[in-house]
């Protein structure tokens, strides 16, 4: 049915187009077009047999013998003084004759034809959109959810609260006794790839209600009322039968109205969203839960009670949720990890990540083992595949002089060496310059614990740590050798350290104040005091920086040979080959 009716458009839709080719088509080529005092030499010289004047319009001539092919020319003749051109005719035996101008009213028939055609195409068109007879039946996609709780690791306190909405729509009837009222409406909200949709199928799973499932960029369009009718139609079916309405990406949907001035059509979907919201009751069975990665973006009405009146926070996972969610995704999925695998190891060197990445990690780390022919994901899988993910692939074919390898070496090697110095509590994984992505090479750190509070010591120690490379080039190789390779690492760094003046009030001359854009503009002044104070502790840094490559110069140097000859070092042998060269223990580890 739905081939038919694009066929059936498509058809009327040329044939449109013909109707208005056909009224609106030139009917001839017009002739060649000739001066006035052309076509007076002309007819002097007999070479004219006939005019027609179309007064205050044109003059049509025929050729007493055609001229290049030709038989007929026209002149542009705007005047209604016609005498001067008639005596002039004549005394030319020129034949004259008299036309009228050319009508320039419309073929009546022919618009009235188009604008019926054009009118059934968009009667059409809008049908198709919205699903045919049932205004929008394919838009809302019900399903019954096989998903559970037990399909979801980590984020236990958003799972506590959704526990909860379960209850509700299993049991209502508990919570009326007590005049409780049941919410209408979740909002979840936290970084792409948390699990916000694979928790939404759970609540509907777990409660054995049907499932609607919705993206906010769906509803919107920008023919007049198409969102309002899909917003309609939803929530009519879904209060015959009941269940979770699921709303994606709201922000969408849900944006604070008056964005656009020019277009307010996302506005009356909102609007009726709203209207649905406070229109059904509990008994309905209804619980609409929505998610967004923008929740600052959301228009308030949205947020008040009786709408959404619940906000779950689907966070990052931390290092325990981290390995729960590798364990549950390796046995989900069957992947034959090998026994030395560590998981928790695995969690720890994959900080401030998704459920998505760590799924994508152990997808990716099994395709490397089967690239490599074996039954089992052994770890240098996971390695591969996490250097894949973090850095980009290995660029095999790479070529660089010897120099430019031995700045490199020296460079990491300095990361190496200010990161173990200054922050001991991040642990060196391991050093390496194989090319990967934009990076020669990298120093991966791996805290043992997620750290939630950041001491003043510990972000100067981060500092220190990006600053470790170009001090090391700066001390192995003098400051007019100093490279580009520190790009990057300055980016880093800068931006720490703006954090620290600018929100975190660790500026020595600029006060406790925090200066972002929900406090105002500031005074040039004050800016420019505030970029002095992050000039100052980049530039104090930079010094210590310098001063720790200097006095641990020898184990600097063994490092980058070291590297130069195995291209990667594992993190316990990097720090094993410092120390045999003079490095002492760490400077003190950042609270």
């Amino acid at each position: 049915m739905r081939w038919a009716a694009a066929a059936l458009s498509l058809v009327m839709l040329f044939g449109a187009a013909f109707a208005f080719g056909h009224r609106y088509a030139p009917r001839h080529v017009l002739p060649a077009t000739l001066t006035y005092s052309s076509m007076l030499a002309a007819m002097q010289q007999g070479r004219v047999d006939s005019i027609a004047i179309v007064p205050g319009h044109e003059i049509l001539g025929w050729w007493a013998t055609p001229v290049a092919g030709e038989r007929a020319f026209r002149v542009t003749y705007s005047t209604t003084d016609i005498e001067g051109l008639i005596q002039r005719a004549e005394a030319a035996g020129v034949d004259i004759t008299f036309r009228a101008p050319l009508s320039g009213g419309l073929d009546y028939t022919n618009v009235a034809i188009s604008v019926v055609l054009l009118m059934a195409v968009a009667v059409l068109v809008r049908r198709q959109m919205t699903g045919g007879q049932g205004g929008g039946t394919d838009l809302g996609r019900t399903s019954q959810s096989s998903t559970t709780f037990g399909n979801v690791a980590g984020n236990e306190g958003a799972v506590t609260e959704l526990r909860e909405i379960v209850e509700f729509l299993k049991t209502p009837e508990k919570f009326a006794r007590v005049g409780a009222r049941t919410p209408k409406g979740v909002l979840m909200f936290g970084p792409p790839g948390t699990g916000k949709t694979l928790m939404a199928r759970a609540v509907a799973g777990e409660a054995g209600v049907p499932f609607w499932s919705i993206s906010g960029s769906e509803v919107t369009g920008f023919i007049v009322g198409l969102g309002v009718m899909r917003i309609k139609s939803l929530f009519k079916k879904a209060r015959k039968s009941g269940g979770v309405i699921f709303i994606d990406e709201i922000d969408a949907l849900g944006g604070r109205r008056g964005r656009n001035q020019s277009h307010n059509e996302d506005d009356r979907t909102l609007n009726q969203l709203l209207i649905e919201l406070d229109g059904f009751s509990p008994t309905d069975g209804v619980v609409v839960i929505a998610a967004t990665n923008r929740a600052e973006d959301l228009d308030p009405a949205l947020m008040r009670p009786g709408r959404f009146d619940r906000s779950v926070s689907v966070s990052l996972p931390s290092a325990s949720e981290r390995e729960a969610i590798l364990r549950l995704h390796a046995a989900q999925r069957r992947v034959p990890l090998e026994t030395g695998v560590d998981l928790g190891r695995l969690a720890r060197l994959m900080p401030q990540t998704s459920g998505a990445d760590l799924a994508n990690l152990l997808n990716e780390a099994a395709i490397v083992a089967a690239r490599h022919g074996t039954d089992e994901v052994e770890w240098t899988h996971i390695e591969s595949a996490r250097d894949r993910l973090l850095l980009g692939k290995e660029r095999s074919g790479f070529r660089a002089s010897d120099r430019e390898w031995r700045i490199v070496a020296m460079h990491e090697a300095g990361h190496a060496l200010a990161g173990v110095r200054w922050c001991p509590e991040d642990g060196l994984h391991k050093v390496t310059i194989q090319p990967r992505g934009q990076a020669m090479g990298v120093a991966f750190f791996s805290p043992d614990s997620d750290q939630h509070l950041h001491s003043r010591r510990y972000l100067e120690g981060q500092i220190l740590k990006g600053l470790g490379g170009r001090a090391a080039e700066q001390v192995v190789f003098g400051p007019d050798a100093i490279t580009s390779g520190a790009r990057s690492d300055l980016q880093h760094v800068t931006r720490i350290a703006k954090e620290m003046v600018y929100n975190l009030g660790m500026g020595a001359s600029t006060g406790l104040m925090i200066y972002d854009s929900s406090t105002g503009p500031v005074s040039g002044e004050l800016h420019a005091a505030m970029d002095r104070e992050v000039r100052t502790i980049i530039d104090g840094l930079y010094v210590r920086a310098v001063e720790t490559m200097v006095t641990h110069r020898a184990a600097l140097e063994a490092l980058g040979e070291a590297l130069l000859e195995q291209e990667t070092i594992d993190g316990p042998d990097a720090v094993r080959i410092m120390e045999r060269h003079g490095l002492t223990g760490p400077a003190g580890a950042a609270a």
